[in-house]
């Protein structure tokens, strides 16, 4: 009859004398077993590598914004340029792998944007000078009473304030819901022009209608995927 080996658990205890007895034969090893300073394997091509960190610097200093599929892209069409000029180039295919050890190498990581850009005085009067002439330009052409501003808004189904009145020094303030906080419609307001007011939209979510339903009010109805004008 065949015997099976039992599975042998080790406790934490062991485990913990097994890492410092690792540790103790680590600091005695000769000093001609240390793993060597910039060993393992190397970039492929270190050329590559720097000019795409310039490219990523050239672009972040823009202000715009880099993925690692960018890098990746990046990298391909650099190199397609240096393997034309070699017999034999050895495969690239800047991988995911590769391009985490890129970025690891050049100290790159994941960012989450913390303000948008803001564009210089000149720049911005310079934008709104330039607008403002187009529009004295389109007025003598443009009919008042098929003008219209518009703006939307969200509506939401309950009062999403977290704060309410109650009592001072009370320990605990339960507000009761309905479990809906997040649902919203969008409604759309506008006016024309001439000051005549245009009947509100409400947006319901759902399958995106090519049409407006009109409802008693008088309101008109449609809907969208995400309950928004633009969605």
């Amino acid at each position: 009859m065949k015997q099976t080996r039992q599975p042998v658990s080790i406790g934490r205890k062991q485990e913990c004398r097994w890492w410092c007895c690792a540790s103790v034969v680590i600091k005695a090893a000769a000093p001609h077993q240390d793993r060597v300073a910039g060993g393992g394997r190397k970039s492929l091509s270190e050329t590559l590598e720097e000019l795409l960190y310039e490219k990523f610097v050239t672009k972040r200093t823009k202000k715009e914004k880099v993925t690692r599929s960018w890098l990746a892209s990046m990298a391909l069409t650099i190199y397609a340029s240096e393997a034309a000029e070699l017999q034999s180039p050895p495969p690239f295919a800047a991988s995911d792998h590769w391009v985490s050890n890129f970025m690891r190498r050049f100290e790159i990581s994941l960012r989450r944007r913390t303000n948008l850009t803001v564009l210089d005085d000149d720049v911005l009067v310079n934008r709104a000078v330039c607008y403002m002439s187009f529009l004295r330009e389109q007025v003598p052409t443009i009919d008042l009473e098929k003008t219209d501003l518009m703006d939307e808004t969200a509506v939401y189904f309950e009062d999403a304030r977290a704060s309410t009145l109650d009592f001072t020094g009370a320990r605990h303030i339960v507000v009761r819901s309905t479990g809906f906080a997040s649902m919203r419609i969008t409604v759309v307001l506008a006016v024309s022009a001439t000051g005549r007011k245009l009947p509100p939209l409400l947006v319901w979510k759902g399958k995106a209608a090519p049409t407006f339903e009109k409802r008693s009010g008088p309101v008109y109805v449609t809907h969208q995927p995400r309950a928004w004008v633009d969605s």
